[in-house]
């Protein structure tokens, strides 16, 4: 545009022009809110330069119409007062500046057909010339907009003034980019008090216990999206029961193995993990994070279909992992406390120290068990001896008093030895398999053996010495689950339910001369004493057997019966020797 289309105004006008640019953008900057902004840069265009009209126009594609959203006409008419406000977009030039992505003129929009709209328009409001320049940020809608300005006359439009116009977009850019990054920083801040708030409330009814239900309301209102945790102490689900998601209520109503073996899998070293929830026939996907107290597992909380989170949404997972973990550590401390004591008081009995009932009835007491009332022992014990950690163990307690009743545990040796009271539910095999069910998750080769009623304290230690020898057993046989004499075997189980005092003294009196010599020779002797025997006493089948001669056959029998002075013609004094011969058989080959 130049001075030569405006008579009367200077060549000077140019350069005032970007000078009122100071003024423009203090007028810009002191909007309020992001429609404050726009009504304050289609004002700053109209009184700091020689435009007549400015407005915002939105393309609206879901109506197809093309929007004057914000306008400034300081000498508006009667009739530009009854224009409309919008337009078919078909009609209006506002698509195509938004495609191109650049300012478009109009050198005069009353005598032109292209966008029949704006020349209805121009022609009822008095304007001509029009530029129309895109804005780098959409409305509060997400729609693009343009800004418009129009001269009540045809005037030329050079580059400087479209540098001039675009200059104003710029601004315009800035001051709501900056805008919205305080609002940003605002709900942020905003956020961040309401994750304290939540966070305090959320420990307040951590640490009392008459309050601990309304947690859930507060970690709800902290973490971003829906959440459940397992806790491995109670082997329990915890939510919030006013969410009435439907993968929330299936868990509550039977929680999937799958999903205690996905918790037991959370790893402080590994830190969040996306996993996929398999319940019923529908996957799910979360975002596990682990609750760990004192270096010990104690359960892992998921964050349904968060795959990653953002550093505000980091912050309140973190708090809530925080509160999930001080609720679970009053489990903890009360299971380490009740598992320090069950062990001495258990170790005691399996032991046979029954020199002082008294305290062992009164510590049972302690722990809600009467020593007096019948009960039965369980083995548990998972292959190769693994020796189950504090989570494992008590989540199989809390399973066992769930599912058998009064129950108290310790671990010994790899296995954990539980005492259940006498009842119905212990005595149904229907309980029993669904005791080895619940704990499959954690222990899931688990092999459990069951102890004959216990009526007197005195028949504990027995009980255990038979429990431990019989899963040993078991063990090498490759059963899994509940083990008996069906699956053990009627032999091996009588010859692990021996003492092992009487045991030992009873290979003493017989076999002990042979089996401890630790010599080839000694080894030979005891192979033709076993053959011997198994051939009942027949020399040529035992030679054979042995792929000896018979007279070297009858050369042992003779150094065996001089040496330990028995009488190998008695049919009773042979029933011992093979007896012996195959309890120390027995005990060698799973020790």
């Amino acid at each position: 545009m130049t001075a030569a289309d405006h008579p009367g105004r200077p060549p000077t006008l140019r350069a005032d022009q970007f000078r009122q640019l100071s003024e423009i953008t203090r007028l810009i900057n002191e909007g309020g809110d992001f429609r404050d902004v726009l009504v304050r840069l289609t004002e700053g265009v109209c009184r700091h330069s020689h435009w007549a009209i400015s407005s915002v126009m939105v393309m609206d594609t879901d109506r197809q119409l093309s929007i004057s959203t914000v306008r400034f006409d300081q000498f508006l008419t009667a009739s530009g007062r009854r224009s409309t406000m919008q337009w078919d977009l078909s009609s209006s030039p506002v698509r195509e500046v938004v495609s191109r992505g650049r300012p478009l003129v109009i050198s005069d929009a009353a005598s032109q057909d292209k966008y029949a709209a704006f020349r209805d328009d121009a022609r009822a409001r008095g304007y001509h010339t029009v530029v129309l320049v895109p804005l780098k940020f959409p409305d509060e809608e997400g729609r693009a907009i343009v800004l418009s300005v129009l001269a009540n006359e045809v005037v030329e439009v050079d580059e400087v003034e479209l540098s001039f116009l675009q200059c104003l977009a710029d601004l315009a850019d800035v001051a709501v980019r900056r805008m919205q990054a305080l609002r940003e920083e605002r709900a942020e801040a905003e956020r961040l008090r309401a994750i304290t708030t939540n966070l305090t409330s959320a420990l307040t009814t951590t640490l009392d216990p008459d309050h601990a239900t309304d947690l859930y309301g507060s970690l709800s209102r902290l973490f971003p999206t829906g959440w459940f945790a397992i806790d491995l102490t109670t082997g329990q689900m915890l939510c919030d029961p006013a969410d009435a998601a439907p993968l929330l209520r299936a868990l509550a109503h039977r929680l999937p193995e799958s999903v205690v073996r996905t918790a037991m899998k959370a790893d402080t070293d590994l830190g969040d993990q996306n996993v996929r929830l398999l319940v019923g026939d529908e996957t799910h996907a979360a975002l596990m994070r682990p609750l760990f107290i004192d270096g010990s597992r104690v359960g892992a909380l998921f964050l349904l279909g968060a795959a990653q989170l953002a550093p505000n949404e980091q912050i309140a997972a973190d708090a809530g992992q925080l509160a999930l973990s001080t609720l679970i550590l009053r489990n903890y401390m009360m299971f380490r406390t009740r598992e320090q004591a069950s062990r001495r008081l258990i170790l005691r009995l399996c032991q046979g120290d029954l020199r002082d009932l008294g305290s062992l009835r009164d510590e049972a007491r302690l722990l809600g068990f009467e020593l007096d009332q019948p009960m039965f022992l369980v083995g548990l014990r998972s292959p190769g001896g693994a020796v189950a950690g504090e989570d494992a163990h008590s989540f199989v307690l809390r399973t066992a008093q769930r599912t058998l009743g009064k129950a108290i545990s310790c671990r010994d040796e790899g296995e954990i030895c539980l005492l259940i009271r006498d009842g119905e539910d212990m005595r149904s095999a229907k309980q029993r398999e669904l005791f080895i069910q619940r704990i499959r998750p954690i222990l899931p080769d688990a092999i459990a053996l069951l102890s004959d009623r216990i009526d007197q304290l005195d028949q504990v230690a027995p009980a255990r010495e038979a429990c431990a020898w019989n899963l040993q057993v078991a063990e090498k046989m490759g059963a899994r689950g509940w083990v008996d004499r069906r699956n053990v075997g009627s032999l091996p189980s009588l010859m692990a339910g021996l003492s092992s005092r009487v045991a030992d003294r009873f290979l003493t009196d017989t076999i002990a001369w042979l089996t401890e010599d630790g010599t080839d020779k000694g080894e030979a002797m005891l192979q033709t004493l076993e053959a011997y025997l198994a051939t009942g006493r027949r020399p040529q089948e035992t030679a054979d057997l042995l792929g000896i001669h018979v007279s070297t056959l009858r050369y042992r029998i003779g150094r065996l019966t001089e040496r330990a002075g028995v009488d190998l013609n008695d049919p009773e004094e042979c029933f011992q020797l093979e007896l012996a011969l195959r309890l120390h058989r027995f005990r060698t080959s799973y020790r």
